[in-house]
Formats: C-alpha cells, structure tokens, sequence
C-alpha cells in the first residue's frame, strides 16, 4: 500500500497535504545508522505530523530539527533496554546502529502503545510493523507484515487489529490532523 490508499482510507488526511517539506534525509540516515522506509519518508514530507483520532501519533521529523528527532527515536529505543535488559538479544529488543534486528519506533500513544519496525535486512522497505505496549508482557506483542502506510490503512479501514488500542479504535469516521493540531 501507498501514501495514496492511506488518503484514500482517511480522506481528511488528502485535504490536510501540505507542499512537499525538505527533510534532510541523509542526515537522519546517517544519525541512525540506517535508511527508512521510503512510505514514511513520503508522508514525512507531505505532513507536519499525524495524530490519528487523537490518540496514534506518528513521529514524523521536521525541516531543519533533523537532530531533535534523531535523538527522540534513539531516547525511544535506549527505553527498549530496559525492558529486555542491556546487552541483551530479546527478538523485540532495541536496535543497534549497523545490525540487522532490533525495533526502531515510528509511532506512539498516550498509553505506552508503540509501533515500531523490525529492523530486519538492508532494505528498509521489507521492514515489518511491531506493535507493543511498553506496560504488557512480550508475548502480546505482535508482528504484522505491513509497512507503516500500509498498517495504518489497515487499521482505519478495520482490516487489521489494534492489538491493544482502545476498543473501538479508531472510529468509523476517525479524526486526522496533519497540519493543525486539535483543540482541548
């Protein structure tokens, strides 16, 4: 699936695309010792941010704050070592800058849930989705063999569980913001 079928599942995200925003994609790379999949790349540049009913955010890097968000997702995978303990090579364990393996979170809620990608060869786009809860045990962690656009369209249009979201999430007609973030 595409940036395309996500639009077409959600579309209020079309309406909220904003002109294409130059990511220093090379950088990131660099910093995470990694490419990442080009559909996340594609929504990072069309979008400021995605948060999905106003609970699923995707962690989406700004122009020119490259940096900032390398340093949040390598915060967000230092966290993994406490959870399967450092050193260690639990199969829902962190990443480590070079190696095959390891999770490197994309996606994140109020509650602890997490979606990341298994890091599983070179080719960034062959990478699975991951879904877990920082508070549940391990074996309720789940495996989907989507991409992120893929797993959110999936999502929204019901066809793939939210494996420890709410019940009911997301809505029937969810609410996406992209560009303007939702009122209190």
């Amino acid at each position: 699936m595409s940036l395309l079928e996500l639009g077409n599942a959600l579309p209020a995200l079309r309406d909220q695309a904003s002109t294409p925003r130059k990511i220093d994609w090379p950088k990131i790379e660099r910093a995470l010792g990694t490419p990442l999949p080009r559909d996340f790349m594609e929504l990072s540049e069309r979008y400021r941010y995605l948060l999905l009913d106003a609970f699923l955010s995707v962690h989406i890097p700004a122009p020119g704050a490259e940096d900032i968000y390398c340093e949040s997702v390598w915060g967000l995978i230092s966290a993994l070592d406490h959870l399967t303990g450092p050193g260690t090579e639990h199969p829902n364990g962190p990443y480590r800058a070079g190696r095959a393996g390891g999770l490197i979170p994309w996606a994140s809620s109020p509650e602890g849930d997490y979606r990341y990608w298994r890091v599983t060869d070179a080719d960034p786009d062959r990478w699975p989705v991951v879904v877990g809860n920082r508070q549940a045990d391990w074996e309720e962690w789940a495996e989907v063999e989507e991409t992120a656009t893929s797993y959110l369209t999936g999502l929204v249009r019901g066809e793939i569980s939210g494996h420890g979201l709410p019940e009911g999430f997301p809505g029937r007609t969810p609410s996406v913001h992209a560009n303007t973030w939702p009122a209190h």
